[in-house]
């Protein structure tokens, strides 16, 4: 995504577009705090993803370039066969009917 700011134009075009049922998102540069920006900006989506910035903030002041984050976005009407099996720094795996997503920085 090159931040969150900067990529979510492209995946609101790709969705006006194609509408696809699964992205998988890297470098959203979100702190914790911010990562409501997902479900706020594409409501039609169920998001599983983590800030990888939580320990920077958490020690201070964020000094610098902000960096990584992984993020998982499905289509709301796949959330009865949507599971999130587990959700990291680096990588958010998710299963979605018999289908094995694995989302990785």
């Amino acid at each position: 995504m090159h931040g969150f700011n900067q990529g979510s134009v492209t995946i609101k075009e790709l969705i006006d577009l194609s509408s696809p049922d699964i992205f998988m998102l890297q470098e959203h540069w979100l702190t914790p705090a911010n990562m409501v920006k997902f479900t706020e900006t594409f409501s039609s989506y169920l998001g599983f993803g983590i800030s990888a910035l939580s320990n920077k903030v958490e020690c201070g002041p964020l000094v610098g370039r902000p960096f990584g984050g992984v993020y998982t976005m499905i289509k709301s009407s796949l959330l009865s066969v949507t599971k999130c099996i587990h959700v990291a720094d680096r990588f958010v795996i998710v299963r979605v009917g018999d289908v094995l997503l694995i989302n990785v920085y």
